[in-house]
């Protein structure tokens, strides 16, 4: 408008080809009434929207976050894919309705090439998709150059409701390209500490210390693994946040010191919403501060809604000044109560208004330097999780690692912490749509990712339950998580025997840290995905397109999970060329589809052939306790009778692998020799021992030898392994064993 009125008397002006001028658009009435709520628009329509057809293309991933499948679908006859966060009380399946995040990003693969596209906007957005064949000048000159008849074509409507045209190309040609120009551009994720990729147990609510305490001694009880213990709002003072209820937790100090004796954490939550109460003192400090700490209704009031505390106002953490404010909260001498170990959920942060539209914020609110909400909303959450890490930065100098969880989220919001699906349900059709959700969420550049294990709403049947641990732990971010008005459901409560399964679960997470803390680091590195379609890494093999029950778990892992009740033959997909690995019997199967017989106790997982996985298999209360305890490294050969393998080692707490202080080791076999090697010059860190060492795919007895001298070695016929025992070497030294 301000261009417009700035153009010289006579220049033909923008609208004039409508019939009516600038002017009068811009005097006209835009403002829009949403059931009982009322949209003032005040600087008119704004939306833009492009079209982007992707030619000789397949399939279409992306576009998180949506209950639905991993390919994404046509919406020709129904709703577009909408992107824009909302607060979503038990979501529907196999719907393109909004959810907790936004992520407008699409990776288009065919056989021969894999493109993405990022539509970077922050604005509700809606994306129709269609597929073709194309029929265009273009699409027939493919045609003439790949001799065929038909091309395929994906066309795409993008449409926002404000903001500016900004778009990212990423062109390949492979996946594993794509991933590293989208990581070029929106950086890499980040590295968590080591307790954040273990097992995280929490519900709404442990009721008070003595609740907390007992959970915690059970899991030592029954002998079950455990880092984390969480606290939903209840544990506050009247929902004020960064307090304790002082008759519930009158020691907050002396709980969370019994739990770092065990090399156990705890997190609380914490929103975005402040209760407004003038008798406390965040409240007053906000409403007074100088840079507005709250986010402003359309007459430039502070916005009040509603949410927990009941009547509250909304951090504006879109202002620089706010969320350095926000971050100072989180010192020791703010945070009463608070200590090392104590970490951090953001949840309600899309933002949830319980009064609102679609219970969220009016569009027509103000935030920093006077844009509107509708401009903003789907990037609030990410900056509220930015200034909680910032927090937990300040509080440590920068010296300790953070750990924040996110329920919102946007482009970037990777390289800050985890997020999760949200408030799914305890079915098994809830449990078989979390892998497309955490598989779209890894193709669009989020690595560090998981569901609530159980449901959060309603009571899982035990077999359920059982099946959603063994799942769980092969996916990213492992957390249980259960409603208020849910039955208990920690693991010992459903029979010794369930106990026993989940224990062997959690104990297959804690043996593979080593494994999944490596692939963490190479997310670090260039945001491979942790946890990845099956074409992502066989990319010409057009079958696995539309595969979204199986997945790989890094580069050499492949999980088949049980996804029905009752199955006793599962059927388990191994994409050629390679041969693959039983995890658990070493048993060796060709590629190719087929039916293995399975039990309550099984849990599908392969080794692909040519890999080398290393883990820890002594298993202790916590991941820190097992810091000094020695490896096993699991060789598993290919067709070629050869492996190669990564291990990252780091302290797994602090900032120090900035400092070189750490270890990065390249582990191959080939020629008989088994190869450890430092992957980065100068990298400065001792670590464990090697306990064990199994090759799998060896037809006879070999023998081991370290500089000259015997090592003994044992050969097992039926699953065609030979185990090394007590090596003598140190993951972390450079060394080499022969074979004959």
């Amino acid at each position: 408008k301000e261009e417009q009125l700035g153009e010289e008397e006579g220049e033909e002006k923008e609208g004039d080809d409508l019939g009516i001028s600038a002017e009068e658009i811009a005097k006209m009435d835009w403002e829009e009434d949403f059931n009982s709520h009322h949209d003032s628009n005040p600087r008119g329509p704004r939306a833009i929207s492009l079209d982007v057809t992707f030619t000789g293309f397949d399939k279409l991933y992306g576009l998180p976050e949506h209950a639905d499948t991993l390919a994404l679908k046509g919406t020709g006859g129904t709703d577009p894919y909408r992107l824009y966060n909302l607060d979503v009380f038990e979501y529907e399946l196999n719907n393109p309705m909004a959810l907790y995040g936004a992520i407008p990003y699409v990776h288009a693969l065919s056989a021969k090439r894999s493109v993405g596209m990022m539509w970077l906007n922050a604005a509700e957005t809606w994306v129709d998709i269609n597929y073709s064949n194309d029929k265009s000048i273009v699409g027939r000159v493919l045609s003439s150059i790949l001799s065929s008849d038909d091309v395929s074509r994906i066309d795409t409507h993008f449409m926002s409701e404000s903001g500016l045209l900004d778009l990212f190309l990423f062109l390949g040609p492979s996946p594993k390209d794509v991933t590293r120009q989208y990581s070029n551009v929106f950086g890499p994720s980040y590295l968590p500490p080591l307790f954040a990729i273990s097992y995280h147990q929490c519900r709404w609510n442990y009721n008070d210390q003595k609740d907390v305490l007992g959970v915690d001694a059970n899991f030592d009880k029954y002998d079950i693994p455990m880092d984390v213990i969480w606290l939903d709002i209840e544990h506050t003072d009247g929902k004020r946040y960064f307090s304790w209820d002082g008759r519930k937790f009158p020691d907050s100090k002396a709980m969370l010191s019994t739990l770092a004796d065990k090399g156990r954490n705890m997190v609380t939550i914490i929103d975005p919403h402040i209760k407004v109460d003038r008798n406390w003192g965040l409240y007053s400090n906000g409403r007074d501060h100088s840079c507005g700490i709250y986010v402003k209704n359309k007459d430039g009031g502070n916005f009040e809604g509603h949410c927990w505390p009941g009547t509250s106002s909304w951090v504006d953490y879109t202002s620089p000044c706010a969320r350095q404010w926000w971050a100072e909260q989180f010192s020791y001498d703010k945070y009463q109560g608070s200590s090392p170990t104590l970490f951090t959920w953001n949840d309600m942060n899309e933002p949830s208004v319980f009064n609102g539209p679609e219970v969220s914020m009016p569009k027509d609110n103000l935030h920093a330097e006077q844009w509107e909400h509708r401009d903003v909303h789907n990037i609030y959450g990410h900056y509220m999780h930015r200034a909680t890490r910032d927090g937990q930065l300040y509080r440590s100098q920068n010296t300790a690692r953070p750990f924040v969880l996110s329920r919102a989220f946007f482009v970037g919001s990777h390289r800050i912490g985890p997020i999760w699906t949200g408030d799914n349900h305890a079915s098994w059709e809830h449990l078989k749509m979390s892998i497309p959700m955490l598989l779209s969420l890894n193709v669009a550049g989020y690595p560090f990712v998981g569901a609530d294990v159980g449901g959060f709403f309603g009571n899982p049947p035990t077999e359920l339950l059982v099946r959603w641990y063994q799942v769980g732990v092969l996916q990213p971010f492992l957390r249980a998580h259960a409603h208020i008005d849910t039955r208990r459901r920690e693991p010992w409560l459903f029979g010794e025997e369930n106990t026993a399964l989940i224990r062997d679960a959690l104990i297959l997470r804690y043996q593979l840290l080593p494994y999944i803390y490596t692939q963490f680091y190479k997310a670090s590195v260039d945001n491979s995905p942790i946890m990845r379609p099956l074409w992502y890494d066989h990319p010409t093999d057009t079958s696995l397109y539309t595969n979204q029950e199986e997945f790989l778990l890094g580069d050499s892992l492949l999980s088949s999970p049980i996804l029905e009740s009752n199955e006793r033959s599962h059927l388990v997909t191994l994409p050629a060329p390679e041969v693959w690995y039983d995890y658990h019997s070493y048993t060796k199967y060709p590629s190719g589809t087929m039916h293995i017989p399975v039990k309550l106790s099984s849990i599908p997982l392969f080794i692909k052939g040519g890999s080398i996985v290393v883990t820890k298999m002594r298993v202790r209360r916590s991941s820190q306790l097992m810091e000094s305890d020695p490896y096993t490294i699991i060789v598993a050969l290919d067709k070629k009778g050869e492996a190669t393998g990564e291990a990252y080692v780091d302290d797994g707490k602090t900032f120090e692998y900035k400092n070189n202080k750490f270890s990065y080791q390249h582990l191959s076999f080939s020629d008989n020799k088994l190869s450890c090697r430092s992957g980065v010059q100068g990298a400065e860190y001792r670590s464990a021992g090697i306990e064990r060492i199994v090759i799998l795919g060896v037809d006879k007895l070999v023998t081991a030898s370290l500089n000259g001298s015997p090592i003994i070695s044992t050969f097992n016929k039926s699953t065609g392994s030979v185990t090394i025992k007590k090596p003598n070497i140190v993951l972390s030294d450079e060394w080499t064993l022969n074979f004959s």
